[in-house]
């Protein structure tokens, strides 16, 4: 990201994170078979907060990851970056 001053490169960096998030989240919980209300219900969270990580409009906590990570049966982990 050359060119970019540091905080605009810290806000695409976040914004990247969350939509890969989004990404993944949105194609597991296809996979599995579920609308965001039926995960929700088994995260025991609100479905606009499944819907507000889908669409990348918030930081979800790492609990919050971890509740929906259990329910769609997958891992939360950290991976180097391609740099």
């Amino acid at each position: 990201m050359p060119g970019l001053v540091p905080a605009a490169r810290a806000r695409r960096q976040v914004f990247e994170q969350a939509y890969d998030i989004a990404v993944e989240l949105i194609r597991l919980r296809e996979e599995r078979g579920l609308t965001q209300v039926e995960l929700a219900e088994r995260c025991g969270i609100d479905q606009a907060d499944i819907s507000r990580i889908e669409r990348g409009s918030t930081n979800p906590t790492v609990r919050t990851l971890q509740r929906i990570a259990e329910q769609l049966d997958a891992d939360l982990q950290l991976v180097p970056r391609d740099e």
